[in-house]
């Protein structure tokens, strides 16, 4: 094979892997909208698509401090479990079902966002068949980032 042929080769390659982590990077754990107001009631719906080659069975949510969620929205196949603290709120949910690879679910849910807080931290946990799992809990910009909503004042 000559130099160049192998130059090509990596090139390619190198393409196609960037290509991969760039479709990768933009799979995760997401929660829309990315922007709401300040004090203001606010559907919230998280994407959640299976990004391996195995189920999903699992995800298990930690809310921020600056919102309260209080209803849910509830698909067929799967369950949901609330984590609460001590005076009662509802503080995460575990969602338990099963999705097949490549496929993806939206849950909603209704919040009430605090008036002086300007962003939301959203921190998820991804289980699969195989015992694996993926944390999206990182800073933005790394690998498996946490979900964030910025809040503006409202008008």
């Amino acid at each position: 094979m000559s130099v160049q042929s192998r130059l090509l080769n990596r090139l390619l390659l190198a393409a196609a892997m960037t290509l991969v982590s760039a479709s990768l990077a933009f799979a995760h754990i997401r929660i829309a909208p990315t922007e709401s107001s300040q004090g203001a009631r606010e559907k919230y719906t998280m994407r959640v698509p299976n990004e391996k080659q195995v189920a999903c069975i699992r995800v298990e949510g930690e809310f921020p401090a600056g919102v309260s969620i209080y209803d849910f929205e509830f698909k067929p196949g799967w369950t949901i479990d609330f984590k609460k603290d001590a005076k009662g709120k509802i503080v995460g949910a575990i969602w338990t079902g099963k999705m097949a690879p490549y496929e993806f679910v939206e849950f909603g849910m209704l919040g009430l966002n605090a008036k002086d807080e300007t962003s939301l931290v959203w921190k998820f946990v991804q289980y699969y068949d195989d015992g694996t799992k993926e944390e999206f809990t990182g800073p933005p910009g790394s690998r498996l980032p946490s979900p964030v909503t910025a809040l503006i004042p409202a008008k």
